[in-house]
């Protein structure tokens, strides 16, 4: 009798063991939203074909402002561009053109669904205003965090989620994102010749680390 109670327990025990190290597996790399300092800036560069317009590079500076009466986030280009951003979550709310007037909106404000952790699916849809043209459409898209993985750039090594993201307007893009730098480490875009801007690929990596 006292064998068998040592055997139950010591299975109860091995249960346990493999319980808890399936647990801890299935936890993995996470990150959450995580605003940056205000003044913190970036250097991106851009490879662009077709619709994307020509190679570029510039500088991206953290920023607050108000919106509507509302606090809210800003990441200001080098070129003119902001974009205006939920302070809660990170999200999209307006892209400002050098004029400082909406060139583009998001209803709701588009972005992740947090945390990130590889083998997370999540779908958004929007309402997508283009005010040079006074036009709005339903905007949709679903994004895969495929891995976590280390990715080379010219600002360094760094440890960053893979997701990749479509959308219903013919484009797909893959976003590699680290959230110690709280900027994307390297991008890729692809227009399909049914998009309403026409085809290209946008290519991007940083070039400086956030500072």
């Amino acid at each position: 009798m006292a064998k068998r109670i040592r055997v139950k327990k010591n299975a109860a025990y091995a249960a346990v063991c493999v319980a808890v190290l399936s647990g801890c597996a299935s936890v993995g790399p996470q990150a959450d939203w995580a605003p940056p300092a205000v003044g913190t800036s970036y250097e991106t560069a851009q490879r662009n074909t077709g619709s994307y317009g020509k190679d570029v590079q510039f500088k991206v500076t953290r920023g607050t402002s108000t919106f509507n009466g509302v606090p809210v986030l800003t990441m200001v280009n080098s070129l003119g561009g902001t974009v205006v951003q939920r302070p809660s979550d990170g999200k999209w709310i307006t892209v400002l053109g050098p004029n400082g007037k909406p060139a583009m909106s998001f209803d709701p404000p588009l972005g992740w669904e947090w945390p990130l952790k590889v083998g997370k699916t999540f779908t958004s849809r929007h309402r997508l205003t283009t005010h040079a043209t006074g036009t709005t459409v339903d905007y949709e898209f679903s994004c895969n965090v495929e891995e976590f993985q280390k990715v080379t750039v010219r600002a360094g090594t760094f440890d960053a989620f893979r997701v990749q993201c479509k959308n219903n307007l013919e484009g797909a893009e893959t976003f590699w994102y680290s959230q110690g730098t709280a900027a994307f480490i390297k991008t890729k875009s692809l227009r399909s010749a049914k998009h309403p801007a026409g085809p290209g690929t946008q290519e991007t990596e940083l070039v400086t680390a956030p500072k």
